[in-house]
């Protein structure tokens, strides 16, 4: 007797999924309180699938536990930035390294592909993030390195989810063919240069978000006084 098995998702990963969604699509916010219940009410489920689903993003770091069935949308702060992307340009340096090294033809034209619409996005003024990201997660996926795949994916959505405040700005002022050389010394098969480059572009990327983050510190605020005036 022959046994199927079913790759139907659990309903816990459902839950998981849709939450993960609304994360990255902005529909939950840095600092914003999440109810299980409530929760439960948006996604159309019972409160277990959701506990398992808020559970596996509080071990991911993308929300914080909080009493009384609630968690928070981690909001990251300047020491927070900091670990994330010395994490990243440790990560992402490797991975290009090994994306050099194993790269097939096939892979290569995918990233072509990515960096060229990555141009296009940015020169047309149009929302370049989910392209950047995707590019960053091809290259980890051509290393053939599947736990400093994970590792990466987990950065990558708690940059996208936690960081929100400013990755919008960081767009703004994007180079478009930031990604150029290091393609290209992939495509090369030259690890040394891809490993280089790689941690130069995360590098950069940090010195953007440090100096929007300064930005974002030294705002004027309105005092009462001048509030009542």
């Amino acid at each position: 007797m022959v046994t199927s098995t079913s790759t139907t998702e659990s309903s816990a990963d459902v839950a998981y999924r849709k939450l993960r969604q609304m994360l990255c699509r902005g529909e939950l916010v840095p600092g914003q309180r999440l109810s299980q219940s409530r929760l439960g009410r948006q996604l159309g489920c019972s409160s277990m699938p959701v506990v398992e689903a808020m559970r596996r993003l509080e071990s991911e770091g993308v929300l914080l536990k909080q009493a009384r069935k609630q968690a928070i949308v981690r909001r990251l702060s300047e020491k927070d930035l900091e670990g994330l992307y010395l994490l990243r340009e440790a990560i992402e340096s490797v991975a290009a390294r090994l994306a050099a090294k194993r790269v097939t033809p096939e892979e290569t034209q995918v990233l072509q592909k990515l960096a060229e619409a990555f141009e296009r996005d940015v020169e047309a003024n149009h929302d370049s993030g989910e392209t950047d990201i995707a590019i960053h997660r091809h290259i980890a996926a051509c290393a053939c390195c599947p736990l400093l795949n994970e590792e990466l994916d987990r950065l990558l959505l708690i940059e996208q989810t936690a960081g929100r405040s400013f990755n919008s700005e960081v767009e703004q002022i994007c180079n478009p063919h930031c990604h150029r050389a290091l393609v290209q010394a992939i495509i090369d098969h030259d690890a040394d240069s891809a490993e280089y480059l790689m941690k130069r572009h995360i590098q950069s990327g940090y010195a953007e978000v440090q100096r929007i983050v300064a930005t974002q510190t030294i705002k004027p605020r309105r005092t009462r006084r001048a509030s009542q005036s």
